[in-house]
C-alpha cells in the first residue's frame, strides 16, 4: 500500500492535508468554546462510494481534459502555493527543533549505566537491569509491607529510586532523536554521540547491561521479575530504526554495530526462551502482548531475519486483532484497566506499529484485517473516536484518569492517511485545538503532528510519531 505511493502523490497528498487542517481551522472558535458533538451512527457508517464532496473541497481543484476527453484534475494555483509554503514552514520548524535537541544530547555527558543503582536485584549483579513495579505498594497487613500489592492505576513513586528504567527510555529516545538528526544534516557529532551511547549501555564491560530483563517489573518480596517488566524496552525500536539512517556517515563504526547485534541476539533468546519472556507472550493478552509483538518484530529486522519477520508481524496483528478487539471496536482487555481511555489509545499505538512492520513485509491486509467475529482496527479506532469527540462523556467504564488527547489525535492523522475516511479530517478540526491546548498545559512537546503523516507516507516508519 503505502510502499507503491510515489514522492509526486506523497508531496500532494500530504499538503493538501496540511491545508485542508490550515484552512478550515481558521473558521473554528477558540478551543474554549468548542462544543462536544457526537457522530451519528450514519456519518460513522459512510463510505467513500456515498460520501458527497463538499463545495469547499472541489474549489481546490482544476480540471483539464485531453484529446482523448479524459479528466486531468490539479490543485489551483491558489491552493498550492499555500501547500507549499505551509510544508515549507513545518518542515523548518521541525528542522530547528531536531537539531537543537541533538546539540543538547551531544553535550549530555550524564552517565548511562545499569551499574549505578544503589539497591541491587537478588542476583547481587549491578550489570542485571532492575526496575519495581509501577503499580505495586507496600502491604498495610504486612508488618514489613511484603511482598507488595497491586493497586491498579495508582503509580509508586518509589519506582523512580532505581535508575535503569528512565536511563534507558532516555537512551533510546536519545540515540532516535541523534540518528533522525543525522538523516536531515549529516553532522557527524550526532553519530559519534549515539555510538558512545550503544558503546556505554551494551557493550563496554565496565558499564554495560546483561542482556536479560530478570529483574524488570520487581516486585518487592519476589525473588525474579514479572512478565509485564518486558514492557520497560518498549522504545527500543527507535534506537533500532535510527541505526539505518546512520551507517552512511563515515564516522559510523560496524565493530561496534557488530558487538551490539550480539547483545541483541542473546537478549531475543532470552525473550524468546526464558519463563518470563515466554509468559509475557502467552499472558499478555492486553498491551503488554501487543508492544511485545512490536518489540520481537523489530528486533527480528535488525539481526537481519526478514523472513522471520515478515511472518511473524503477520500472524502476531492477526491474532492481536482476534483476541483484543471486540466487533464493536472496544479493547476488553485495555477497558477492564483503572486508565482505561490510557491504555485504549496505548494499544493502538502498539497495533498500528505492528500493522506498519507487517505492511512493511508485504501483508496487503495488514490495516484491513477483518477478525474472525468482524474485528478491524478501524473499529477500534472510530470506539474511542466517538467518546473523544465528547470529551469522554458517558465513557462506559471506570477510569481514573484525564480524557487526553494528544497521542488520540496522532492516532487519527494516521488513520486518515490510511484509510482516507473524512470522518477522521472532520474530527481532526474539533480535537487538534484541545490537543494543542494540552501540550500547553501539561508541558508536553509543543509540535504539529505532520510527521506522523511524513513517516507513514515515506515509508519511513512510525518510530518518529508514535512515542
Amino acid at each position: 500500500m503505502v510502499n507503491n505511493i510515489n514522492i509526486l502523490t506523497i508531496l500532494l497528498i500530504l499538503c493538501l492535508f496540511l491545508s485542508y487542517s490550515f484552512w478550515t481551522s481558521l473558521a473554528q472558535q477558540e478551543v474554549t468554546s468548542l462544543q462536544p458533538i457526537s457522530l451519528t451512527n450514519s456519518y460513522v457508517s459512510k463510505t467513500q462510494d456515498d460520501k458527497q464532496v463538499d463545495s469547499d473541497t472541489t474549489e481546490k481543484f482544476e480540471i483539464l481534459t485531453d484529446e482523448t476527453g479524459n479528466s486531468k484534475v490539479y490543485i489551483s494555483g491558489e491552493y498550492y502555493i499555500n501547500y507549499l509554503e505551509i510544508l515549507r514552514q513545518q518542515h523548518h520548524e521541525m528542522l530547528i527543533k531536531l537539531i537543537e535537541l541533538a546539540d543538547k544530547i551531544v553535550l549530555n555527558n550524564t552517565v548511562y549505566s545499569v551499574t549505578l543503582k544503589n539497591s541491587l536485584p537478588p542476583s547481587n549483579d549491578p550489570h542485571d537491569y532492575m526496575s519495581l513495579s509501577r503499580y505495586f505498594w507496600p502491604n498495610p497487613d504486612k508488618p514489613n509491607g511484603l511482598p507488595y500489592i497491586r493497586i491498579d492505576g495508582i503509580e509508586n513513586p518509589e519506582i523512580y529510586t532505581i535508575p535503569d528504567y528512565t536511563l534507558m527510555r532516555d537512551l533510546f529516545k536519545e540515540i532516535g532523536n541523534l540518528g533522525f538528526a543525522y538523516f536531515f544534516t549529516n553532522n557527524n557529532s550526532y553519530v559519534e554521540k549515539a555510538l558512545y551511547r550503544i558503546n556505554e549501555w551494551f557493550i563496554d564491560e565496565k558499564t554495560r547491561m546483561n542482556p536479560n530483563l530478570n529483574y524488570a517489573g520487581f516486585r518487592k518480596g519476589d525473588i525474579i521479575g514479572r512478565r509485564t517488566g518486558v514492557l520497560d524496552i518498549r522504545p527500543v525500536f527507535r534506537m533500532l530504526q535510527s541505526i539505518p539512517l546512520m551507517r552512511s556517515s563515515s564516522k559510523w563504526n560496524f565493530v561496534i554495530e557488530k558487538k551490539l547485534r550480539r547483545w541483541f541476539s542473546e537478549y531475543y533468546t532470552w525473550l524468546t526462551t526464558s519463563p518470563i519472556g515466554i509468559k509475557a507472550k502467552e499472558d499478555g493478552f492486553n498491551n503488554h502482548g501487543t508492544h511485545y509483538d512490536v518489540q520481537v518484530t523489530f528486533i527480528l529486522s535488525f539481526l537481519g531475519h526478514d523472513e522471520q519477520a515478515r511472518t511473524y508481524s503477520k500472524q502476531a496483528l492477526i491474532n492481536r486483532i482476534n483476541i483484543g478487539i471486540l466487533p464493536s471496536g472496544e479493547q476488553p482487555f485495555e477497558t477492564r484497566r483503572m486508565l482505561s481511555w490510557h491504555y485504549s489509545i496505548f494499544n493502538l499505538q502498539a497495533l498500528f506499529l505492528l500493522a506498519e512492520r507487517a505492511d512493511h513485509y508485504g501483508y496487503n491486509d495488514a490495516w484491513t484485517y477483518v477478525g474472525n467475529d468482524g474485528q478491524t482496527l478501524k473499529k477500534a479506532v472510530d470506539y474511542i473516536l466517538y467518546y473523544a469527540l465528547n470529551d469522554g462523556k458517558d465513557w462506559p467504564f471506570q477510569n481514573i484518569g484525564d480524557f487526553e488527547l494528544n497521542d488520540f489525535v496522532k492516532i487519527l492523522e494516521l488513520s486518515y492517511v490510511t484509510w482516507a475516511d473524512e470522518k477522521y479530517l472532520q474530527a481532526l478540526l474539533i480535537l487538534r485545538p484541545k490537543a494543542k491546548l494540552e501540550q500547553i498545559e501539561k508541558n508536553l512537546d509543543f509540535e504539529d503532528n505532520y510527521l506522523c503523516v511524513w513517516s507513514l507516507m515515506t515509508n519511513r516508519l512510525l518510530w518518529s510519531c508514535i512515542d
